[in-house]
């Protein structure tokens, strides 16, 4: 796996230090997905929400191919691409009808510019959006190839033997230095690390999530290496104790490696039990609506 392979022409220029990746086209043909999807279906609310963004903005949520977002981890700074399932047509119609919407155009792409926020159309079925015109020219101008960061560095640092379904990842330093509602407790701990990422796919019977920390130095990433190495028998140590936790402990699996200061960590949860849960959650709603 390498960062380009991120929404197959993704434009994540190099200020970004954080970003999501969606496969949609993937998550659909999966068992998670396919189990998640037909119970949105069976939920008449979500249905009729889904209806009715597809009828007022042409924005049909089940035919989105991709999504990927970013940004440098300010308040209000985020672009986002959408790939399938917007009829451009029926969202230039509405977003025309704006009073206040500036109208141009950008590397031959149609921009609307609001109050709060900006489209970009790229295709028939597909859209750029962004928190200003700045961001949204940014991603547009930006060519593969152009300069990576520290965190498209880490992220192709790392080997995958498939593409992920979900990837999310930061440059923890940098995000944490930009958000004001960090508290100095967190900030002591954030300063450890440098960069995260978590990759969620699938395998036959289990729910794969994968999570790697780049820490600033060896002996941080031992430290957490330890830490993470001694889940299995603090948990064995309080088997038999709760009901629920024993549920998790026979039905989760943790694995850890370390490559110099990478750390990687990952969970593996059965289809069955995920379904199960997801199944008891829906039928207390059922019955507390009652």
């Amino acid at each position: 796996l390498t960062f380009s392979t991120f929404g197959k022409e993704n434009s994540i220029p190099e200020s970004a230090n954080w970003f999501i990746s969606l496969d949609v086209e993937a998550f659909h043909k999966t068992r998670m997905g396919k189990f998640i999807m037909g119970k949105m279906n069976e939920a008449p609310n979500i249905k009729q929400k889904m209806d009715g963004l597809k009828n007022a903005f042409g924005v049909d949520l089940m035919e989105i191919r991709e999504m990927y977002a970013f940004g440098t981890g300010e308040k209000d700074q985020g672009t986002a691409f959408i790939h399938g399932g917007i009829n451009s047509k029926q969202l230039e119609g509405f977003a025309s009808l704006n009073d206040n919407v500036e109208i141009d155009e950008y590397e031959n792409t149609k921009t609307y510019n609001f109050q709060k926020g900006t489209l970009g159309i790229l295709s028939k079925d597909s859209v750029v959006v962004a928190s200003n015109k700045d961001l949204l020219n940014e991603s547009l101008k930006f060519k593969s190839g152009d300069k990576k960061n520290e965190l498209h560095t880490f992220v192709d640092s790392i080997e995958k033997k498939q593409d992920p379904i979900i990837s999310i990842g930061a440059n923890l330093l940098k995000v944490s230095k930009l958000e004001k509602k960090i508290k100095t407790e967190q900030e002591i701990i954030l300063k450890k690390f440098k960069n995260m990422v978590i990759f969620l796919d699938e395998t036959e019977d289990h729910i794969k999530i994968s999570s790697f920390l780049q820490a600033t130095k060896s002996e941080t990433a031992i430290h957490l290496e330890n830490i993470f190495r001694s889940w299995p028998s603090l948990l064995a140590l309080v088997k038999g104790t709760n009901k629920e936790l024993d549920e998790v402990i026979k039905n989760v699996e943790f694995s850890v490696t370390r490559d110099g200061k990478t750390v990687g960590i990952t969970t593996l949860v059965s289809h069955a039990f995920f379904e199960s849960k997801v199944e008891e959650e829906l039928e207390k709603k059922r019955e507390d609506s009652k």
